[in-house]
């Protein structure tokens, strides 16, 4: 075991996914077991290191429990009024209609019950919703009557709140966001919802973290004074790794594919420590005695930046690095990668499962184990044309293999993440890195100066806000160009397995890491990539089930369905009821269409024209998602649609067909007669109503039809029941008190029933009767408001479903 925090890394990861699946201990114990014996087993293996592994794997185990426990100490306290007093641990963060502190509670008290009571510490992030407006500055405004003082707070204020606590939401949709884990992440297991006369400050609490963030925050404010809003978000971005800057700035870098910038990383720890490198040496300090001094200003900068993972982890690494030297002794990247792993995990668990610390540290892995490798093979090869004057890479040549191996290591996260990745980052990283770079280090000798001198910072702003400008502007060139080449966008769900393997052998083969010249490896690898290549090309050929998946919009409805034979259709967009700042294609869509990596549908069906139903499909046709048909109802008034070019339009009635050779059937039951659009207020009727069939299995999507229209299907469903067993409903309209009736029901006499809601709707849906009379008549009830999405799965005969909330 040449590398035994490696091992130790692993193990550690592995006892924490241990105990965030809840595996069986009896699995946990083989493990460990297994784990116990590999001294006997392998001879180069020694107890220690063994024992070593060990430990951290039990230390995963404990931790992670630690972070997932079985029952949830909030789980009494949830969708109830609370009493908390806490701990302000940052400074407030406002938009115009709200303001959000995060906070560490000293005892909560449901006013239910003054009995439930917590006095343990946890994380809290609280929302205060307000009418006025606040301007993102964080400078408040004045309700008539009341000044908002309570937007002054700052870290180690104690408040006293009296809220709504609730549960955070986890992952509800097919490549959807895990907002719960996320936070979990942060050290915050509950949110709170907070009017603003329902805060009161009863005390102050002071510590060395706190005056740090003062620090911060003051220089933060220097940005806003001397500099314009772009430049000063674009400062304390790269600076601070500051998330509340302009939405405008922020798409730019997602769109050019160079999004780390700003988040403070190692990039950025490296700029630093390159500075304080050339001032050590300039000032002739022994490397022995470098550590004295970069420690603490890369602990105060890991403190100034939030003690974000990819900022301890390269400081971590950096500080090894520096240590080896100072004492002569060999440097091992991949250790130093994994101790800072390590450090970061024993503090915070649920890092682990985070795209942040998973980029940071793929990002280092890539470059360590291909760097060197494949900058030897280019000047290998670049110089047998020269072999009497031997040349070393340029800087050019080098950043594009370095962004070339960060990317090979962060791709597959990027992909299972995000599901989309440009190929401009390769361009986009080269010019705007170096730019980032020198903001960087004069932003901060700016701001030093400007504290020290402030009759200098009007001065020495000038150059620094030019040199910000011109990098935006630099940026809007980079991303008119990508806008001109849309071909290097790629847009897909994460890798599967044969991909991944191929993916690595193609990047370790090219890297020369196969000594081909034997010929067992040559075999080998041959044998691996040929098999690999068989699973792509043969996996496609095997047959595939009926995949219908109920997405979770809220308040509205969308249905993805995905057939045996590879045809892929949508039931409805959903919408929001109100205005969002998010399309509800952005937020749930794409996701899903690219975590399952459909990149075009063969159809999309919408039931009726009400926005909680039209609004995703208006976005997705708009935008160009490539449909190949578009279904409506014939009594549809949706004019956008009917007369838009991107998608052709069809309108069904009672009796249509819809047939795509692969045994997958899909019949119209309603409405009928002729074409005529109907007033909004009449749309639920004119809602298609369709059974969606293959060989045994059977589903019935209601749209948002009523009892009247109920009571004219009754008959022929009755009539069809010796036909047609459907097994499945998706209920009418959401669970309304005006659907569902008995008759219909009894009609249709599904065994599971699921209701498209959403959580705490203002309509009351679903309606205690109907689901009392789903109880009655012994049908399984899902709900996507308690469940998240719902994905069924049929071969023709057996059914399964699984929920995406548990």
């Amino acid at each position: 075991m040449k590398r035994p925090l490696l091992w130790g890394f692993v193990t550690l990861s592995l006892g924490i996914i241990a105990a965030f699946y809840k595996l069986p201990v009896w699995v946990i114990v083989c493990f460990a077991g297994i784990l116990a014996g590999l001294p006997l087993i392998v001879k180069n293996i020694k107890v220690f290191q063994i024992g070593f592994a060990l430990v951290l794997f039990c230390l995963g185990v404990a931790l992670g429990y630690g972070s997932f426990p079985e029952t949830d100490q909030l789980a009494s306290f949830y969708e109830k009024a609370v009493s908390v007093l806490g701990v302000v641990t940052d400074y407030p963060r406002a938009t115009e209609d709200r303001l959000t502190i995060n906070l560490n509670t000293k005892e909560m008290i449901s006013t239910d019950d003054e009995n439930d009571v917590l006095k343990s510490t946890t994380g809290l992030k609280a929302t205060i919703y307000f009418q006025s407006e606040v301007n993102k500055k964080g400078e408040s405004g004045k309700a008539p009557g009341e000044e908002r003082n309570f937007i002054n707070y700052v870290p180690g204020d104690i408040l006293l709140f009296k809220g709504i606590l609730s549960e955070p939401a986890g992952k509800r949709n097919p490549g959807g966001f895990d907002y719960d884990l996320y936070l979990k992440s942060q050290s915050i297991d509950g949110l709170l919802t907070v009017q603003p006369e329902n805060i009161k400050l009863v005390g102050q609490e002071s510590s060395f973290y706190y005056q740090i963030l003062g620090i911060k925050k003051s220089l933060e404010n220097s940005c806003d004074t001397y500099f314009s809003e772009n430049v000063a978000d674009l400062l304390k971005g790269v600076i601070f790794g500051e998330k509340d800057i302009n939405e405008d700035l922020s798409q730019s870098f997602q769109d050019a594919g160079v999004t780390h910038v700003l988040s403070v990383s190692g990039l950025h720890v490296g700029y630093v420590f390159l500075a304080l490198s050339f001032l050590l040496m300039a000032i002739k300090i022994k490397k022995g005695y470098w550590m004295l001094f970069l420690a603490p200003v890369l602990l105060f900068y890991v403190a100034l930046t939030g003690f974000v993972p990819p900022v301890i982890r390269a400081s971590i690494m950096l500080l090894c690095l520096t240590l080896g030297q100072g004492i002569h002794r060999e440097r091992d990247s991949l250790n130093q990668l994994c101790l800072a792993g390590i450090v970061i995990l024993c503090i915070w668990p649920a890092q682990l499962f985070q795209a942040g610390f998973q980029l940071s540290m793929a990002a280092v892995l890539g470059i360590v184990l291909f760097y060197e490798p494949l900058l030897y093979r280019y000047e290998k090869r670049r110089n047998k044309k020269h072999s009497h004057h031997q040349k070393k890479s340029g800087p050019i040549v080098q950043g594009l293999v370095l962004t070339f191996c960060a990317t090979v290591g962060t791709l597959p996260i990027l992909l299972y993440h995000f599901k989309s990745f440009t190929t401009m980052s390769f361009f986009s990283n080269l010019i705007v890195v170096p730019l980032i770079g020198v903001l960087l280090l004069a932003g901060m000798v700016f701001l030093i100066i400007a504290s020290i001198f402030p009759f200098l910072g009007p001065v020495i702003a000038m150059p620094i806000a030019f040199l910000g400008e011109s990098t935006i502007v630099v940026l809007d060139g980079i991303n008119d160009l990508g806008k001109s080449l849309n071909i290097f966008w790629i847009n897909r769900g994460g890798f599967s397995i044969a991909e991944m393997g191929l993916f690595f052998l193609a990047i370790f083969f090219i890297s020369g890491y196969f000594y081909l010249k034997l010929k067992s490896v040559k075999i080998a690898t041959v044998s691996l990539g040929i098999g690999f290549m068989l699973i792509l090309l043969v996996s496609p050929l095997f047959p595939k089930n009926l995949v219908v998946t109920i997405l979770d919009v809220g308040q509205g409805d969308s249905i993805l369905i995905e057939t045996p034979g590879g045809r892929n259709y949508l039931v409805d967009g959903g919408g929001y009821l109100f205005e969002r700042s998010t399309k509800i294609s952005e937020s749930v869509l794409y996701p899903a269409l690219y975590s399952k990596n459909i990149r075009q549908l063969d159809a999309i069906f919408l039931t009726h024209n009400h926005v909680d139903h039209s609004q995703g499909v208006e976005e997705l046709i708009f935008d160009g998602y490539p449909v190949k048909n578009l279904f409506m109802s014939i009594q549809s008034n949706n004019e956008k649609l009917l007369d838009q070019q991107m998608a052709p339009v069809s309108l069904l009635k009672k009796g249509s067909v819809i047939e795509g050779g692969d045994g997958v059937m899909i019949k119209v039951y309603n409405p009928e007669g002729e074409i005529s659009p109907k007033e909004d207020d009449e749309q639920n009727n004119a809602s298609l109503v369709m059974a969606i069939s293959y060989q045994n299995t059977n589903l019935l999507l209601c749209g948002d039809i009523e009892a009247d229209v109920e009571k004219q299907l009754v008959e022929e469903l009755e009539f069809e029941s010796g036909q047609t067993d459907f097994q499945i409903i998706k209920i009418p309209h959401h669970g309304s008190k005006t659907s569902s009736t008995l008759e219909f029901i009894q009609a249709v006499e599904p065994e599971m029933a699921v209701i498209s809601v959403g959580a705490h709707n203002l309509f009351g849906h679903p309606n205690d009767e109907v689901l009392k009379r789903l109880d009655q008549e012994k049908i399984t009830t899902l709900r996507t408001d308690h469940s998240g999405a719902i994905e069924i799965t049929s071969n023709g005969d057996f059914i399964h479903y699984k929920n995406y909330v548990y």
